[in-house]
């Protein structure tokens, strides 16, 4: 239980410290995205075991505070899995790993909804003392807004990638379905996913 994930060594002691496992989860997500690169350019057996590595402390999300992204990755990362299983043709594998996906995204979007009514609340605390302070310090009111705008974009587009994230889980259920013969699983998830890519467009 004490090993270290990823080939991140274990500091004497233990290393139960907060930076180290911070520093973990952030290997993880490195290895997740090389992962995923991998991927993409036809290299599955070689980003299994990155994928694999990583899945369990990305799901896990310990040491995950406030990095931009990861609760897509972890679900992106067992969308992946779920494919190269169904590569090999172990269907029931598939099936496990998309499902685990789809068990992730509630946690995710509550996750990425905390994140947002967090600046939220930061943000009304800011602005009430800029008013308060009318006038002064005019340079860091505005590095200040500056700041509460970017931070809102990333949130924002962590929410988009955990809706994405969660329509590709869909059509990966679809064909994982189809793949194990059952047509009906099948079509179920195909309508979900085409619903999701409607409402995503406003259609």
């Amino acid at each position: 239980a004490n090993a270290a994930p990823l080939g991140l060594p274990t500091p004497p002691g233990g290393g139960g410290g907060g930076s180290t496992e911070r520093a973990r989860f952030i290997e993880a997500v490195a290895a997740a995205r090389l992962g995923a690169n991998l991927m993409d350019t036809e290299e599955g057996s070689a980003a299994r075991p990155l994928l694999e590595g990583a899945v369990a402390v990305l799901v896990a999300g310990a040491g995950a505070r406030d990095m931009d992204g990861a609760e897509a990755l972890a679900i992106e990362a067992l969308n992946r899995l779920g494919i190269l299983a169904a590569n090999r043709e172990d269907q029931a594998a598939s099936l496990a790993l998309l499902q685990q996906a789809l068990e992730r995204y509630e946690p995710a979007r509550r996750a990425v909804l905390a994140r947002a009514d967090a600046l939220s609340a930061v943000g009304d605390v800011r602005r009430s003392r800029r008013q308060l302070s009318a006038g002064a310090g005019a340079e860091s009111a505005d590095r200040e807004a500056a700041e509460e705008e970017a931070a809102a974009a990333r949130v924002a587009a962590d929410a988009a990638a955990v809706e994405e994230a969660h329509t590709l889980t869909c059509f990966y259920l679809a064909q994982a379905h189809g793949n194990d013969g059952d047509v009906r699983e099948s079509a179920r998830w195909c309508l979900r996913t085409m619903q999701r890519q409607l409402d995503r467009v406003g259609g």
